[in-house]
């Protein structure tokens, strides 16, 4: 081969080398902004799940303190206070997905852990796995049940709610809370089912003079 083509060659293939690399450093480059991107917004929405806090406690911290008053350097009667409500929407929260899930056929058991909105905002709330699994169960049943079976429920749903919030120094509040999350899941289930007939309007009846 005469020199003539060998420097043209040779320059080609310094070219498209060059441009090989190029094209590569681009790829690599998009794909670590990419990642990157992605990562963000995880965290974002990691950040968001999590919750914040209550009185400087969340999640296991909050169940913790409750059960042991004694180690904790904040009003207790406060924290139950403002427990009462996120403790509650995360039981229904529970119970809801049950039934959610049961409905459409998969199977998902919840986290201990949940973020609860709240008037103030997210708060991290946790249960412990047992409570979270019997919770779960109930709201599959709930979905597959007569009305009749389901009454049963409601007095399991009232029966767990009174064990928690004993072990939470919150038993005053017992009958009330657990009368509220079965309004808010199993009624409501119930009711929206069998909606009641409207009343005729007496009016309607009357024939035009």
């Amino acid at each position: 081969m005469s020199q003539s083509f060998v420097v043209p060659a040779l320059i080609i293939a310094v070219g498209l080398l060059i441009s090989l690399i190029f094209v590569f450093m681009i790829y690599l480059w998009q794909r670590i902004t990419a990642l990157e991107k992605s990562r963000g917004k995880d965290a974002a929405v990691e950040v968001k799940q999590a919750g914040a806090a209550l009185l400087g406690f969340k999640g296991k911290e909050i169940w913790d303190v409750l059960e042991n008053p004694d180690k904790a350097p904040v009003n207790i009667d406060e924290l139950r206070q403002r427990y009462s409500f996120t403790l509650s929407r995360h039981i229904e929260q529970i119970i809801d997905q049950g039934q959610m899930d049961k409905q459409a056929g998969r199977e998902s058991m919840p986290q201990s852990n949940a973020a609860i909105g709240g008037l103030r905002g997210e708060i991290e709330s946790w249960l412990p796995p047992s409570y979270v699994s019997r919770f779960y169960r109930i709201g599959q049943d709930s979905a597959i049940l007569s009305d009749d079976e389901v009454a049963e429920l409601r007095t399991e749903v009232r029966v767990l709610v009174k064990e928690i919030l004993t072990r939470l120094g919150m038993s005053a509040e017992a009958s009330g809370i657990g009368s509220l999350i079965t309004s808010h899941t199993l009624e409501f289930r119930s009711n929206a089912a069998n909606p009641e007939p409207e009343e005729e309007d007496p009016e309607q009846g009357k024939a035009n003079p």
